[in-house]
């Protein structure tokens, strides 16, 4: 396996994205990852709930649901940081002010011309929207780097059977903490295309690189689009001591797999497998 923690250093300063600054309430427009931005804008920001101060943008500016608005100050704020991230993406890529719903499912309801993701994870939020003319599915996701205790206690439910045999006795934090982050953005990609929910062994990790991307494979079909075999790219960055993933699913990306064939990976050949 490539040793990702020093792969990761040497990408993030390349980009500057670990020197950058989020003020509390302060929206930035940037791009974690090493490939171009097309027809798409990420947004991020921290907030405070101790305080309440999410920006100048209050709540009463857009539907906020009322289990929201009566959950606890910490959720409420994480609601509407995250909202405010997503409607300044949309802003930078429509020149419209928009803010997205929330569907009962509580997945965030966009435009018909639009597709994206919001996450949040402690006192920092990110979204990502992209034209639905390009896009099919995005989905992002934000989370802390784990400590070797976190991650030897959620590798059970994480990890399949067959990614656990492949580390062995040896639980390593980045590789369960990246397995993590990059099933949660695969899911939010995908969810709003096959309309079902998947857990963590729906998917495993094949591999990364130490330039900022891994592999994810379907481990079993989600529709007779999306068959088992189907991989994905998904890519990585960091910020702040924060995992960033990103999974991008394109038009006419997918495409049923024929009865035993290999799948057509978006592999690239210095992706070492896990």
């Amino acid at each position: 396996m490539p040793d990702f923690s020093t792969g990761c250093g040497a990408m993030i300063a390349e980009t500057g994205a670990r020197n950058a600054s989020f003020p509390p309430g302060r929206l930035q427009e940037f791009w974690p990852w090493l490939d171009e931005p097309a027809d798409c804008r990420c947004v991020a920001m921290r907030f405070s709930w101790n305080t309440g101060n999410t920006g100048p943008l209050e709540a009463s500016d857009f539907d906020v649901p009322p289990r929201i608005a009566r959950a606890a100050p910490r959720r409420l704020a994480e609601f509407v940081a995250g909202r405010r991230c997503a409607g300044e993406a949309l802003r930078l890529l429509t020149g419209r002010t928009l803010f997205p719903g929330q569907a009962e499912d509580r997945a965030p309801v966009w435009s018909e011309d639009i597709v994206g993701s919001i996450s949040h994870s402690r006192d920092r939020a990110i979204a990502v929207a992209g034209r639905s003319e390009r896009y099919r599915g995005l989905g992002v996701d934000l989370e802390t780097m784990l400590t070797e205790t976190e991650a030897r206690e959620i590798a059970p439910q994480v990890l399949t059977e067959r990614e656990r045999a492949r580390l062995g006795r040896r639980i390593d934090a980045f590789t369960v903490g990246l397995a993590f982050s990059a099933k949660e953005s695969l899911f939010k990609a995908l969810y709003p295309i096959v309309r079902r929910f998947c857990g963590f062994d729906a998917s495993e990790l094949a591999g990364w690189d130490s330039e900022g991307t891994a592999l994810l494979r379907l481990t079993g079909d989600l529709s007779p689009e999306w068959c088992r075999g189907q991989e994905f790219a998904v890519h990585l960055g960091c910020l702040d001591g924060f995992l960033i993933t990103r999974v991008s699913i394109e038009r006419g990306q997918a495409r049923p797999l024929a009865e035993g064939a290999a799948p057509t990976a978006q592999r690239r050949d210095h992706i070492v497998p896990v």
